[in-house]
């Protein structure tokens, strides 16, 4: 081998070399990059009961659906760190799922009560506003605001619910012009029936879920809708996603937050409520 082709030789393997050493290189930092990427994303079990519809419920498929599900999938295309997934339980489970760190979240029209409220961390942004309407018989007029509930009937049921905490506050607030409660175990398709029939005067109702009970039941009646400050005094109706006090908890809470404003702000989460509630109930 002549001195030119010795230099040529030397040159070109030189060359190859190189260029292994850069594409291996290159292939290291890559699988690094993509190992770091993976690493980074978290895995968020949601724990929802899976109803009632329309906020949550199982498809033909045996998949779950509803607003809050659809919520969640749009909160997960913002936040690339997280891989949100689902797991159906008992709505006490959403708690005691908390509790022990099985669940990074609890969806499953979750409202603000003391109690909940010192055990876990709600968001600062609520997703859903409960437009609770007074539901009357077909053609009644007499009632047009919660001052006019004053000595109507109102079948409750004695377990604590938000009807009983609003009528006990009210009377105490109104001592002479008191709400009349009927204290009953009966089912809400029984009250419906009673206020048709003329044995109650009325009830409250979530707007959203009396639409379908309507439609299944075919009953006809009417309701009375409140202003905003009426509907705080009847309940909370603001829903909330419920994260633990501890850990990544008040990490996650943030982020939520920040998505659920971008939905806001975008548009898509009038769009969903429209899409699986009927109407516009983000506000």
């Amino acid at each position: 081998m002549n001195k030119k082709k010795r230099i040529l030789w030397a040159l070109t393997f030189t060359a190859a070399v190189a260029l292994t050493v850069i594409a291996t290189g290159c292939s290291k930092a890559a699988d690094q990059a993509s190992s770091t990427s993976e690493q980074k994303v978290k895995t968020l079990l949601v724990g929802t009961s899976g109803g009632p519809k329309p906020y949550v419920y199982v498809d033909p498929n045996n998949n779950l659906d509803g607003y809050d599900i659809a919520v969640l999938k749009e909160i997960d295309k913002l936040l690339p760190q997280y891989d949100i997934q689902f797991e159906k339980t008992e709505f006490p489970s959403i708690f005691a799922g908390i509790d022990s760190g099985r669940y990074q979240i609890g969806a499953n029209n979750i409202t603000k009560k003391p109690e909940r409220e010192e055990k876990y961390l709600f968001g600062n942004e609520y997703y859903y506003f409960n437009r609770t309407v007074v539901v009357v018989k077909k053609g009644r007029t007499d009632i047009a605001s919660i001052n006019d509930l004053s000595g109507k009937t109102i079948p409750i049921s004695p377990g604590g619910g938000f009807e009983q905490l609003f009528v006990e506050q009210f009377n105490k607030e109104h001592p002479d012009k008191e709400i009349k409660p009927a204290y009953t175990e009966q089912d809400q398709i029984k009250t419906y029936q009673d206020i048709v029939n003329g044995a109650a005067d009325f009830t409250f109702a979530e707007k959203v879920m009396l639409r379908d009970i309507e439609k299944e039941y075919g009953i006809a009646l009417d309701t009375v809708e409140l202003p905003k400050e009426e509907i705080e005094k009847i309940q909370n109706p603001k829903a909330y996603f419920i994260f633990s006090k501890t850990g990544d908890g008040p990490a996650i809470r943030d982020a939520f937050d920040g998505a659920l404003r971008t939905l806001l702000d975008n548009g898509k989460l009038k769009e969903l409520s429209i899409q699986y509630l009927g109407a516009d109930y983000t506000r």
